[in-house]
């Protein structure tokens, strides 16, 4: 018996998990850093650097990006120092595999901080490391057999294409015109992805960063300002096996972030150079369709099915869309005078995280932050990024954000699909096909089933009835050729 068979490759999700993370830092101030008094604002940055499975076990690499904004203690003047960390989280997972595929996102979450004495800062840090872990799977499935009437199944589906972490660096600068800069006391930094195009084994993303500088000018009082810079950086990404009309999902996200001050040309130290780098989490789809195998029979031989099963990430939709949002955050414990900078950004849990320096009642410059959920989407992979936004203060206690996040999302349900993988002859069958049949057949009735329990093919049963489609539209009689 002349058998071919096809072999049906496909990368599945085996390990799906959110970890929580914890990390204590101690750090201590640089020598040119100024004595601490007071701290207005703490934040931690972490993202990935990159991903190793080996001996079941995931390893995720990562940076903590520290950076605090504070009142020095012998000037009562604003000043800024920031830390670096590296950090690892081992995820271990129950696997024969040999080599796994893991797509790894961080959640920032929150930090808290203790100043210990005038130089040294205890942190601590926690955020939430999700991790999807692929593996290659496949099912071989019987294609074609002599004397068998095999039955397919049209499947169309996504399929994981392949992934990519890069890192792509940039470097800009900004000019002020209101005086001679004396500090720079923050920097809020946000990414967004404007074009990604894809070719044959490369994928071209483009990023806008957006800046805002918070410094402060020599003069008789620290009087603070505010400058804005938008940097575009173009990345090329490998990824071998992609084509021109797959689905890109891109994350980009603010990695390393440095600034200092420089003289310009006049030896006044109006420039303010921005330098680091971005962290791309790509991940390319596939829009596919396949037809399976699923049962077969023989018109002469009793037969036994052999079935293998794939999995298979069906039902898919892809949306592309931009929203329009108005958030409030209520602060009852402070009276909001001014607002110095504010900024937001999309985290990976779809919540938006608004931060901002403000001046209360009293006038002492402090920082406010807080999060809302948003209903971006519920499921599946999302793109997101905050394109634009504009605030209002509504009263004392409360702060407006409208702004647009265009996202793409793409949701669908993995099934199991059982595949015919071999197919055995058991002898003669002792079924005598009648000449004629009639046959009460319901409606959506398959013609498959009905040929295969009267031993006959439905390509006769449709040239009988004179019927295009490989069902019943409607309850009807079919008449019932033998072979």
């Amino acid at each position: 018996m002349d058998n071919r068979k096809t072999e049906i490759k496909e990368k599945c999700c085996i390990f799906s998990k959110n970890i929580d993370a914890d990390f204590d830092y101690q750090e201590n101030l640089q020598s040119y850093n100024d004595d601490i008094l007071k701290i207005i604002r703490c934040s931690v940055n972490n993202f990935v650097v990159n991903s190793v499975f080996q001996n079941g076990v995931i390893t995720v690499h990562g940076k903590s990006k520290i950076f605090i904004t504070y009142i020095s203690e012998s000037s009562a003047c604003l000043s800024s120092a920031e830390f670096e960390e590296d950090f690892e989280k081992n995820v271990p997972v129950e696997t024969d595999e040999q080599e796994i595929f893991a797509d790894v996102s961080i959640c920032n979450k929150y930090c808290n901080y203790r100043i210990i004495n005038q130089r040294r800062v205890d942190i601590h840090n926690s955020f939430s490391v999700n991790i999807c872990a692929y593996a290659q799977s496949s099912a071989e499935m019987l294609d074609k057999c002599d004397d068998i009437l095999i039955d397919k199944q049209s499947v169309s589906y996504i399929s994981r294409v392949g992934s990519a972490y890069v890192k792509s660096d940039f470097e800009d600068e900004t000019s002020v015109s209101d005086g001679a800069i004396k500090k720079i006391i923050n920097v809020f930094a946000n990414t967004d992805c404007r074009e990604i195009k894809l070719i044959d084994d490369k994928m071209l993303v483009k990023t806008d960063i957006n800046f805002s500088v918070l410094y402060t000018v020599d003069g008789e009082s620290e009087e603070i300002r505010r400058c804005e810079k938008t940097t575009q950086v173009s990345t090329i990404v490998d990824i071998p096996g992609i084509k021109e009309n797959d689905v890109p999902m891109v994350k980009a996200r603010v990695g390393n972030l440095f600034y200092k001050i420089k003289a310009d040309v006049n030896n006044e130290l109006t420039v303010i150079e921005l330098m680091g780098d971005i962290n791309l989490a790509c991940v390319v789809y596939r829009q596919c369709s396949i037809d399976l195998a699923d049962d077969c029979y023989s018109l002469k031989c009793d037969t036994e099915n052999k079935l293998s099963q794939i999995e298979l990430n069906t039902d898919y939709e892809l949306r592309k869309e931009s929203n329009d949002v108005t958030l409030r955050f209520e602060f009852d414990s402070v009276s909001i005078k001014q607002v110095l900078d504010l900024s937001v950004s999309l985290n990976d849990d779809n919540t938006v995280e608004m931060g901002a320096f403000i001046y209360d009642s009293n006038g002492e410059l402090q920082f406010i932050t807080d999060k809302q959920k948003t209903d971006i989407s519920a499921s599946g992979r999302v793109q997101a990024y905050i394109t634009s936004f504009d605030f209002v203060i509504k009263s004392e206690s409360v702060i407006e954000v409208r702004l647009v996040i265009a996202y793409v999302s793409l949701n669908f349900e993995r099934k199991k699909f059982s595949v015919l993988s071999d197919v055995e002859l058991k002898g003669a069958s002792n079924f005598e096909s009648p000449a004629l049949v009639v046959y009460f057949a319901d409606k959506n009735e398959r013609l498959w089933d009905i040929a295969k329990t009267f031993k006959t093919s439905v390509e006769l049963i449709k040239k009988e009835n004179e019927i295009t489609k490989d069902f019943c539209e409607t309850k009807r009689v079919l008449l019932i050729p033998g072979v």
